[in-house]
């Protein structure tokens, strides 16, 4: 394990972010990622935010302004030294103990190392957190959302809600066992999300990041473009024949989900 880092981003929020790093180092994730591996982007970077760094002993980065999402992820991203990287924003509560994360990871890095996929959803799979968008109102519907079944783009949230997902969906997915029972699909089938999730790094390197990089300079707003460049990344086709090229790797992303281990945490 010692090639997982976990790349938080953080803003402001104090009380909520010392209740993530304290349920990740009492469940026993900072026994398997050691502190040269673990950092933090701080957005308007304070005095309270390098406090909360070095007693979690984290590392820490940051700006003395909030540079959005989209940049702070890039800034993350170039630190990792590791071959795997966990992404988390800083309300993502680790609910499980340390033999079931170190399970999980285990898996994690097995089906990432093996080349089945490029990247893991770690939200929890019984227990996600609100809001969760993606759960229709009515899961009996043949319409959900204005999409049919078929070309639902959240296929991998079911799993909070499908027993059999394979089943409900006609085999779609991929399937593959370690520890616990994996789920593999495509971007068509399960659109990027900023929650939390596990990669290698140097597809997030060598695909990801160029992909953001060069889209950037196309009416880009620096809070909300990183979810939508890679939502929205086929609208960029024809711009430029280097972008082209990325979009044709990122298209080829299989994502992966199963178990999890975070859930998103409405604080009050």
């Amino acid at each position: 394990m010692d090639q997982i880092s976990i790349g938080y981003l953080s803003w402001k929020r104090h009380d909520v972010f010392n209740q993530t790093l304290q349920s990740h180092m009492s469940n026993g994730l900072f026994d398997i990622i050691k502190p040269q591996n673990r950092f933090i982007f701080f957005q308007e970077l304070s005095e309270e935010d390098i406090r909360i760094a070095k007693k979690y002993e984290c590392g820490y980065l940051g700006d003395s302004q909030n540079i959005g999402i989209f940049n702070a992820f890039v800034r993350l991203v170039e630190k990792c030294e590791t071959e795997y990287f966990i992404f988390a924003e800083n309300d993502w509560v680790l609910i499980e103990n340390h033999d079931i994360t170190f399970k999980i990871l285990e898996d994690c890095v097995g089906l990432l190392r093996n080349n089945h996929c490029d990247i893991i959803k770690l939200r929890h799979r019984k227990n996600p957190g609100s809001p969760l968008n993606s759960r229709p109102v009515d899961i009996n519907s043949n319409n959900w959302i204005g999409f049919s079944i078929a070309d639902f783009p959240y296929k991998l949230e079911s799993l909070s809600w499908l027993d059999e997902p394979n089943k409900f969906y006609s085999g779609l997915f991929g399937e593959f066992y370690g520890n616990f029972r994996w789920y593999s699909t495509n971007l068509n089938q399960q659109r990027w999300s900023n929650n939390i999730f596990i990669a290698k790094t140097s597809y997030l390197k060598n695909v990801v990041l160029p992909l953001l990089k060069f889209s950037q300079n196309y009416s880009i707003d620096k809070y909300s473009g990183l979810e939508y460049i890679l939502i929205m990344y086929k609208r960029y086709l024809g711009k430029d024949p280097n972008l082209d090229n990325i979009i044709n790797l990122f298209d080829r992303t299989r994502i992966v989900g199963g178990e999890g281990l975070f859930t998103h945490k409405d604080f009050v």
